[in-house]
């Protein structure tokens, strides 16, 4: 088990982190339990937003691939739908289940929001249920440096999209994590 917040500040600066307490650490930021309190969300989220919006195109790319290619299709839906409303001045998230999320991003390509970017980023649809993991890729590249609010907002209430991403990633987001708690600490 992963350790308490001092350990986790010490492991995640000092450069001593180890992929398994990685995981571990990630589910305690994201926990509700009482247990995990001292655990700030919001220095992981910000720490993961941070992060991913550093990765190189190709290594985020790559992230972005193995996070959707490996969750459950009302997952990539939900967070698929929500990254192309909001690149496609929707109303600010994925509609839930079935055919909500298809059939309103459908009318806002029809209006021109979601046609016109699915031919600027060469994508076979805009239906998040339809979309190839290179496709979906490309879109949640293209949020990340468009429209980074939109996804902060996707780490925020989804926070199973960054351990989908891969450890790599994981980590990077943890260590980002430390270094605004310590920078917190200092001031």
């Amino acid at each position: 088990m992963a350790g308490n917040l001092e350990d986790f500040i010490s492991s995640f600066t000092g450069g001593a982190a180890n992929p398994k307490a990685a995981e571990q650490y990630h589910d305690r930021f994201v926990s509700t339990d009482e247990n995990d309190r001292d655990f700030d969300n919001q220095a992981y989220q910000k720490g993961a937003a941070d992060y991913l919006e550093k990765l190189p195109d190709d290594q985020f790319q790559n992230a972005a691939k193995n996070a959707v290619s490996q969750v459950a299709p009302e997952q990539r839906e939900d967070l698929l739908g929500g990254l192309l409303s909001s690149l496609g001045g929707g109303a600010g998230g994925a509609m839930g289940g079935g055919g909500g999320v298809g059939g309103m991003l459908g009318g806002l390509a029809a209006g021109g929001g979601l046609g016109g970017l699915a031919k600027m980023l060469g994508l076979g649809t805009t239906n998040p249920r339809d979309m190839s993991d290179d496709d979906a890729a490309k879109v949640m590249d293209y949020a990340r440096k468009q429209n980074p609010d939109a996804l902060r907002q996707a780490v925020q209430e989804k926070p199973w999209f960054v351990k989908a991403m891969g450890n790599p990633v994981v980590m990077g987001a943890l260590t980002m994590a430390a270094s605004h708690l310590l920078s917190r600490r200092r001031r």
